[in-house]
This record gives structure tokens, C-alpha cells and sequence, in this order.
């Protein structure tokens, strides 16, 4: 069974930041120009991502990806749907993939676990332009004191490099100021209306996502589609 919820119910979000962050807008604007950052990328990380890009190369199918896939529900639904493409499931956790690799052995035969830090591999996919059809942000960390911007994945000078990359990209978070800063960064760098939605899915995608659902929360969805 692909789905356990747990009887403890999750806690709705909880923030002394009761709309976007005023800081946003600033943030953004330093972080505009893409060449600022240029944090190296570890000699070992570097080999692990080489090695991974040449066996996507190798299947020659569409890859997806899954950006902090934790313990890898959402990362065995999205293989198990999408046979004829190539998964890619990242988290920085060896503890949280590995347990994923044990759970759910043996593993399909089109998913590829990945540990890696989410920054590292972005900025690497840009400079060696993968390519990547569709890219998934599921329930990231909220970090949601107001003082934690900077840990939100939008306020972090990676920001323009994983909207460079990729055809599509999608977040899913239960927090509606986190989907409306996304959406504003996004709609800031791409020069295009990005939208925020409520998200209800047919069938959840993750614990977690079953989890909120099961909790009450109302979950949103921003998903961008680059102009082809």
C-alpha cells in the first residue's frame, strides 16, 4: 500500500507573516541577474550528477523531476504513471532515501534516486542544460516565521536558474503566502502572469499530500508552463 496516514492530524501553518513579505520585492531584484550566483559545486557531487545526466541521456526518455522527494511516495507514483519517462527523485537525506530505496524495492526500473543539496543540482542542470520536461516542488519546507524568507526557496539566489531550466514546473505547498511569493518571483522573472490555485487532487500524490487533505488544510497549486 502506497499510502499510511498516521491518526495524529497536521497542524495548519502557523506565521507571524499574515501576507506576502515586504522584503520580497528587494530580494528579488538581487537576485536578478544570474550570474551573481556562483557557489561551487563539489567535486563528488559534480561526478554523482555527471554520471546521472549520462544514463538519462542513455534511456532517451522525457525526464522528470522530483525536488526534495523525501521518503519517495510521490517519486514511485510519478514512475509508476509515467512509464515512458525517465524520474529523477532528489533530497539532500542519505537516512530519508534510503529508507525510500528499502520501502519500496525493487524499485521501478525508470526511477532514479538522487542525493544531492537542491541549489547543486539546479544551478548544474543550467550550466549543463538539461533537459528537463516537467519539474515537481511538493510541500518544500514553508519556513514560515517572517524572518525566515531567506530560506524560502523563492527568496534564495537560486531562483533564476531553476525557473531557467525546464519546460514546466509545478509547486504544491499548504501555505498560501508561500504559493502567492512563488507566483509573484516567478511571474518577476519570466516577464508572464503566473497564478496561484486551489488543489484538490483525485488521488494524492504523497503522504503528506494525504496527510493535509486528511488534516482539513486547503492546499494550493502554482504551476508554470515556459512559452514553447
Amino acid at each position: 500500500m502506497l499510502y499510511s496516514v498516521e491518526d495524529n492530524l497536521s497542524k495548519k501553518v502557523l506565521s507571524n507573516q499574515q501576507s506576502m513579505h515586504p522584503n520580497l520585492a528587494r530580494v528579488s531584484n538581487k537576485h536578478k541577474d544570474l550570474i551573481k550566483y556562483q557557489n561551487p559545486i563539489g567535486a563528488e557531487t559534480a561526478r554523482i550528477l555527471k554520471a546521472t545526466q549520462e544514463q538519462v541521456e542513455r534511456n532517451a526518455r522525457p525526464l522528470i523531476m522530483d525536488c526534495g522527494c523525501g521518503t519517495g511516495e510521490s517519486a514511485i507514483r510519478l514512475a509508476k504513471k509515467l512509464a515512458d519517462h525517465t524520474i529523477v527523485a532528489v533530497d539532500k537525506s542519505s537516512h530519508r532515501l534510503s529508507k525510500a530505496k528499502k520501502k519500496y524495492f525493487p524499485l521501478p526500473e525508470n526511477l532514479i534516486f538522487l542525493r544531492a543539496n537542491l541549489p547543486d543540482i539546479w544551478l548544474y542542470a543550467y550550466r549543463h542544460k538539461w533537459n528537463i520536461k516537467k519539474q515537481y516542488l511538493l510541500y518544500p519546507n514553508p519556513w514560515p516565521k517572517q524572518e525566515q524568507l531567506m530560506r524560502r526557496w523563492h527568496a534564495h539566489p537560486i531562483m533564476p536558474y531553476l525557473l531557467s531550466i525546464g519546460q514546466n514546473l509545478e509547486l504544491r505547498t499548504n501555505w498560501k503566502i508561500y504559493a502567492l511569493e512563488f507566483a509573484w518571483v516567478a511571474q518577476y522573472f519570466l516577464n508572464k502572469k503566473v497564478e496561484v490555485h486551489g488543489w484538490l487532487p483525485k488521488s494524492p500524490i504523497s503522504n503528506f499530500e494525504m496527510k493535509y487533505l486528511k488534516s482539513g488544510h486547503t492546499l494550493y497549486r502554482v504551476n508554470i508552463v515556459k512559452d514553447d
